[in-house]
């Protein structure tokens, strides 16, 4: 029997392998979040910050697993009916493949579960896929950050989305 923390997806997609698991992160995935978060993100989070995010009672921490390696997170805060998105990622080899929305629905639903009605979050305003994938998920933007995120050349805005109605969204 799956857990509530556990679900099997199979999938019959050849891009994406037979079995995957998505459950939610324990403080054993630490050494796979740091190093799938070092792969992703310039700056990583220290391995104190993802800890705190795999057992906060306030946080929720979902990973997809394939082959035994995890190749897509997200990690959560929330508060009362709300929570923000405060890290997406997928390993660079399986960008555009499904896997974020997968773990984002899979996401919707503990929340909804938990009683929360509203996520945040705040995306680079360069990231179209990203942005593409919020949207689909009914994601509005609400908002922009001027500068907010360091580039090479400088800063870029972050663009605020919430999506309001998780009591209704579908996952399909």
């Amino acid at each position: 029997m799956i857990s509530s923390r556990c679900w099997i997806i199979y999938s019959n997609d050849p891009l994406i392998m037979t079995e995957t698991l998505l459950r939610q992160l324990e403080v054993e995935d630490l050494s796979a979040l740091a190093e799938l978060e070092a792969c992703c993100f310039n700056p990583p989070w220290s391995d104190s910050q993802l800890h705190s995010y795999i057992v906060g009672k306030r946080c929720l921490s979902v990973g997809l697993w394939q082959g035994g390696r995890l190749d897509c997170f997200a990690l959560l805060s929330t508060v009362l009916d709300e929570a923000e998105l405060l890290q997406l990622a997928v390993r660079p080899d399986f960008r555009g493949r499904g896997l974020a929305k997968r773990v984002l629905q899979c996401v919707h639903d503990q929340l909804r579960q938990r009683g929360i009605v509203r996520n945040m979050l705040e995306v680079r305003s360069s990231n179209a896929p990203a942005l593409s994938l919020y949207r689909s998920l009914g994601y509005q933007q609400e908002g922009i950050r001027k500068g907010y995120y360091p580039t090479a050349d400088g800063r870029e805005d972050a663009i605020l989305m919430s999506c309001n109605n998780l009591k209704e969204s579908s996952t399909e």
